[in-house]
């Protein structure tokens, strides 16, 4: 019966939402449904064009079991894209609802970093290219800091390259963000418990002791994702992360004792230095995310492949 009550639901919620070549007006704008980016059990993405322009629009059902995460999404890029020094990040074009969907509609990009890694037949990014993203990514996690939320799903899912600029790489998908730091730049109070946010392979040993993350946390996960950009995968992922999370947060402790050789195996020993700067870093404390971004030029540097 639940089976049946979770299909007939999808089924509804498909039929609510737009279809391809449908026209739909949205504050004042009409907007082409051109095709198809991502298609999930309550929410979807699509290119759209309006005025002879392409976006992105992505869209979630108004009403049932879905987190908020167009709401987040359209408060923090609307913050960084009044922060002139961040770059990175795609421009939010509108955002709101309709009695059907909430919808934000943002500037469109190129493909996530985990789609070009896959592609590429050993499966990692070259070593420049691996400490170029690294740096630059390093670079987007500073500007979302510095503007007081945390990420809490740092992967390379969630980087694009730039449509026009494929030089560029842009952060987005901040669905489980979380403020970190009130307005008036007082860092808020660690909490008791926190749940077990993010994704799995990437999440930091407090996610997996279900406490409250930190900056620092973000920077655990963005290192797990420079690892698998540089080698092409990471020690723990043949493990299920439905039912093996625990053994994979085994795992990542390991990492830090006598098998840190294996997660750091086919990288630049600089990267042992920053794995040691990050877990270095108070609950409280700011990253060191300069000194972070010197090993990865060091690296560049000393193995001449800038």
């Amino acid at each position: 019966v639940l089976h049946e009550v979770i299909r007939t639901s999808e089924m509804l919620t498909k039929a609510a939402l737009p279809s391809i070549g449908q026209n739909v007006e949205l504050k004042g704008n009409l907007y082409s449904i051109d095709s198809e980016l991502y298609d999930g059990p309550f929410s979807k993405v699509y290119t759209v064009s309006e005025s002879g322009a392409q976006f992105a629009m992505k869209i979630e059902r108004t009403v049932g079991p879905t987190r908020p995460v167009l709401k987040l999404d359209a408060l923090v890029l609307k913050q960084l894209n009044a922060e002139r020094a961040a770059v990175g990040f795609p421009r939010l074009i509108a955002a709101g609802r309709t009695s059907l969907y909430k919808y934000v509609i943002m500037e469109l990009v190129g493909p996530d970093l985990q789609r070009l890694r896959r592609a590429l037949p050993a499966k990692k990014f070259s070593l420049p290219t691996a400490l170029r993203v690294g740096g630059q990514t390093l670079d987007r996690i500073q500007s979302l800091h510095d503007c007081g939320w945390l990420c809490r799903d740092i992967k390379a899912n969630n980087f694009c390259i730039g449509r026009d600029d494929t030089a560029v790489i842009f952060m987005l998908d901040f669905g489980f963000a979380r403020r970190y730091m009130r307005e008036d730049g007082v860092i808020i109070g660690k909490r008791t418990a926190a749940g077990l946010m993010g994704t799995i392979f990437y999440a930091p040993l407090a996610a997996h002791a279900f406490s409250d993350q930190c900056r620092r946390d973000d920077l655990e996960s963005w290192f797990y994702m420079l690892i698998e950009i540089t080698t092409g995968s990471l020690p723990w992922q043949r493990c299920d992360p439905k039912t093996q999370y625990m053994l994979i947060g085994e795992w990542k402790r390991f990492a830090r004792e006598a098998g840190r050789y294996l997660l750091l195996e086919g990288c630049p020993y600089e990267y042992d230095s920053i794995l040691k700067t990050i877990d270095e870093t108070g609950y409280y404390a700011r990253p060191d995310y300069s000194g972070i971004a010197t090993y990865l030029k060091q690296a560049t540097i000393r193995l001449n492949v800038d």
